[in-house]
């Protein structure tokens, strides 16, 4: 694993939680589980689709290079309003960032 356990458990509980707070049937709930999963295969699988404003790949490879920058999770637009957005598309990002 690439992650502490504690830290698995911790971004699963956002989930057991909601399932308390807005009731969901075990299928949808489910179904939710597998889009998650496909997403999060595609923001590491290294191929950035750039469909703006998504989350791709590019922007997250740089994410976790720099650990400053592009910390959404689905989209960019909060990244581009608070100032941590760094396009891939920039030749020089891992230069002056």
């Amino acid at each position: 694993l690439a992650f502490h356990p504690l830290d698995g458990i911790l971004q699963a509980l956002p989930h057991v939680i909601a399932l308390f707070i807005v009731p969901t049937h075990f299928t949808t709930h489910l179904g939710l589980l597998f889009l998650e999963a496909i997403w999060t295969t595609n923001i590491h699988d290294c191929i950035h689709g750039k469909l703006w404003p998504w989350m791709g790949a590019g922007y997250h490879t740089i994410h976790h290079t720099t650990y400053r920058h592009n910390y959404g999770h689905y989209t960019i637009w909060m990244d581009w309003m608070l100032g941590t957005l760094c396009d891939p598309a920039d030749d020089d990002w891992g230069k002056t960032k």
